[in-house]
C-alpha cells in the first residue's frame, strides 16, 4: 500500500514538472504508472515534446483583430509540397511597410498587395517642391517552403514638380527571387537572400525608363514574443553605369503586438549614393523610386524615419500604413516625407 501511494505521488510531481519545462519523458516506475495513467478512457494526452515548435514558445500562430478563421486551407496540397503556401507557422511576423519597393521581408509567402504612395519633395531642392503619387500592385508567390517569386515593382505614377511639368506614366516593373537560407523556429529567426531586377519598362515622364538595375538583398526577422524587428540591406547596380547610379541602401521595422492582431510600427531608412552617372546633371538622386544616372551625388547620404500601425485582420488579409519623414536635410535631396499604405491578401 505504501509503495502504491509513493508511486502515484512520483508520478504526480513528474506529471505537473515534466509539463511546465516541457520534458519530453521520463524513466523508472513513474514513468510507467504516468503512461497507464494516460491511457485511461476520457484522458487527454498532451505530448509537449514532437509538436510545433514554433507554438511550445508562444510564436509562429498569428493573432488577428476580427477572426482567425482560414479561408484558403492550411496546406493546400496544390501541386508540389511548399508551392503557395512557403513557410507556415509564422504568420506572427507583420508585413514591413516603409520603402515597399525595396524592403522585402524574409518571410517567403503567396500574396497580392495594393499599394499606394504619396511623396512630397522639399520646396528647395532641385525638384522644386512638389510630389509624386504611385498607385501598384505587388505580388509574391512561394513556389516552394523557401524559395519564391517575387514581383515587387509595376504601377503607375503621378507626378508633380516645380522643375518638370506635370505628368502621369508608367512605373518600370522589378521582378526576382528570394530563398530562405535559416529557418531557426527555436530562436524565431528567419533570414533570407535575393535578387531582383528591374525592366528599362517605364515612361521617362515620371522619371522611370531611365535604366536597367539588378538588385540582390538580404533580409532577416528576428521575434521576441510579442516584439519583432526586421532589416534589409540591397545593393542596386545599375547595368550602364552612365545612365545610373549604384546605391547601397538598408531598411529595419519594429514592431510590438499591443492587443491580438494591432502593432504600432516604427522604421529606420538610409540610402547612400556610391556612385556618379552621366544622364542628368542633378545633385539629387531617384531615392528609392527611381534611379537616375545623376552626376553629382556620389558620397551623399539620405536617412528617413516612418511610424504607423500594421492591422492583422484575418489569417489572409493585413493592412499596414505609416507616415515617413527626413531625418537628413530635405533639401539635398528629394525625400521631404511620404504616406505608405498596403494591403496583403494573403493565401
Amino acid at each position: 500500500m505504501t509503495t502504491g501511494i509513493s508511486q502515484f505521488t512520483t508520478a504526480a510531481l513528474v506529471l505537473v514538472t515534466g509539463t511546465a519545462f516541457g520534458q519530453a519523458s521520463a524513466t523508472g516506475p513513474a514513468a510507467d504508472t504516468v503512461e497507464a495513467a494516460s491511457d485511461q478512457p476520457g484522458d487527454e494526452v498532451i505530448d509537449t515534446s514532437a509538436g510545433d515548435l514554433a507554438t511550445d514558445v508562444g510564436q509562429g500562430r498569428g493573432s488577428y483583430l476580427l477572426s482567425d478563421e482560414r479561408l484558403t486551407p492550411e496546406d493546400s496540397d496544390i501541386g508540389w509540397e511548399g508551392f503557395l503556401d512557403g513557410q507556415r507557422g509564422v504568420d506572427h511576423f507583420y508585413k514591413p511597410v516603409g520603402n515597399p519597393l525595396y524592403f522585402e521581408g524574409a518571410v517567403n509567402d503567396t500574396r497580392v498587395s495594393p499599394l499606394f504612395l504619396y511623396h512630397e519633395f522639399a520646396g528647395g531642392s532641385q525638384l522644386q517642391g512638389g510630389d509624386l503619387t504611385v498607385f501598384a500592385v505587388q505580388v509574391r508567390v512561394a513556389l516552394t517552403e523557401r524559395l519564391g517569386f517575387i514581383a515587387t515593382k509595376d504601377g503607375f505614377s503621378l507626378l508633380d514638380t516645380g522643375t518638370f511639368q506635370d505628368a502621369d506614366g508608367w512605373n518600370d516593373i522589378a521582378a526576382g527571387l528570394k530563398y530562405v537560407i535559416l529557418d531557426n523556429r527555436e530562436t524565431d529567426t528567419i533570414v533570407t537572400g535575393g535578387v531582383r531586377y528591374m525592366l528599362e519598362s517605364g515612361s521617362d515622364r515620371v522619371l522611370q525608363g531611365n535604366v536597367a538595375e539588378i538588385s540582390p538583398f538580404v533580409s532577416f526577422a528576428q521575434g521576441y514574443e510579442a516584439a519583432q524587428l526586421q532589416g534589409n540591406v540591397t545593393w542596386r547596380a545599375p547595368l550602364d553605369d552612365d545612365d545610373g547610379n549604384h546605391v547601397i541602401q538598408w531598411s529595419g521595422q519594429a514592431a510590438y503586438e499591443v492587443i491580438d492582431g494591432v502593432a504600432p510600427i516604427v522604421g529606420l531608412h538610409g540610402l547612400h549614393y556610391v556612385s556618379d552617372g552621366n544622364r542628368v546633371p542633378f545633385s539629387v538622386g531617384g531615392l528609392d523610386y527611381a534611379n537616375l544616372g545623376s552626376a553629382d551625388v556620389s558620397g551623399s547620404t539620405v536617412i528617413w524615419a516612418d511610424a504607423g500601425v500594421a492591422l492583422k485582420l484575418t489569417p489572409n488579409v493585413e493592412v499596414g500604413v505609416n507616415y515617413g519623414f527626413s531625418l537628413t536635410n530635405v533639401n539635398a535631396d528629394i525625400m521631404d516625407n511620404r504616406v505608405t499604405a498596403l494591403i496583403h491578401f494573403k493565401w
